[in-house]
């Protein structure tokens, strides 16, 4: 039986892989005609489209009149259907059959963004302080405190992102490394820059104008970080792409980011050494959602 290895978007080779892999990423949206690909015993890669074997999976699909084919449906304006238990049980299964990987990349991830954290408090927390316990607002220090905010967001946004992109891997089967864990420190951080600046302020500005808008924005502009990682989009196409998948369940989303939220904290209550547990879980459920919204699979409206 022929085996292939291909080059995929992150310009990584995966393979071997057999022809019902490849027909099924095909059909996920992951392949098309102009994927590099190559036979086991072929010396170079070529287009998908170039191997005969797969013309009938790159091929419209026939819909009721034999010999015609049925226009082309975009993925973008279908339906889906969003199971939280489901994503929550599959996200399990997920961690536990690669527990010690993710817990323990997952682990890394969170000590660096505490880090973080204790750094951004250094020069924060006075001013935090002073606001909280003296009720003194100073214009500098509002000023400062929202220049951190807007500096050290796409410091964060980055290092989800490469989280997010190590779980997209380990539901897909592709066996990812640590590396992958740090992916959004490659050519995609320009864009994940971008993307952290201009969801801070516009989701902001939201929050100051009314309570309710800023909360739309969060919730519709969630899968915005998993989607510049994935795809590669820009990063409006990305936060556009978002709001308008997720504005087809707008409260079904945000009750799963609830549930979400719910789950990743849980593993306080057992002296935070569970949430080395809850939170590779809620991660792994949220990419579960993520692949559910912005599948081509997704059931047709």
């Amino acid at each position: 039986m022929a085996t292939y290895t291909l080059i995929g978007g992150d310009q990584k080779q995966y393979g071997p892989v057999g022809a019902d892999d490849v027909r099924r990423w095909i059909a996920d949206g992951r392949l098309n005609g102009q994927s590099l690909m190559r036979e086991e015993t072929d010396t170079e890669f070529r287009p998908l489209s170039t191997f005969p074997e797969f013309a009938d999976a790159l091929a419209p699909k026939t819909a009721g009149v034999p010999g015609a084919a049925a226009p082309p449906v975009d993925w973008r304006e279908r339906d889906y259907e969003l199971d939280i238990g489901g994503c929550i049980n599959r996200g399990w299964e997920v961690v536990k059959n690669n527990f010690w990987p993710a817990v323990g990349i997952t682990a890394l991830v969170l000590l660096i963004v505490v880090v973080v954290n204790q750094f951004v408090g250094l020069f924060t927390r006075p001013i935090i302080q002073g606001i909280m316990l003296e009720h003194r607002i100073t214009v500098g220090g509002a000023v400062f405190l929202l220049l951190m905010i807007l500096a050290s967001g796409p410091i964060y946004t980055i290092i989800m992102a490469g989280l997010f992109k190590y779980y997209l891997k380990l539901i897909r089967g592709e066996n990812p490394g640590i590396g992958d864990a740090f992916s959004g420190f490659g050519p995609s951080i320009g864009q994940l820059i971008l993307l952290s600046l201009a969801l801070n302020i516009l989701t902001l500005v939201g929050y100051v104008l009314c309570v309710v808008p800023g909360i739309y924005l969060a919730v519709a502009w969630f899968f915005s970080i998993p989607l510049v990682i994935d795809r590669q989009l820009h990063f409006w196409e990305a936060m556009e792409l978002s709001r308008r998948m997720v504005n087809k369940h707008w409260f079904l989303v945000l009750a799963f980011l609830v549930v979400y939220a719910v789950l990743s904290m849980a593993g306080v209550l057992a002296c935070c050494i569970g949430i080395l547990v809850t939170v590779p879980i809620s991660i792994a459920a949220l990419m579960y959602a993520y692949e559910t919204i912005f599948s081509d699979r997704a059931k047709a409206a």
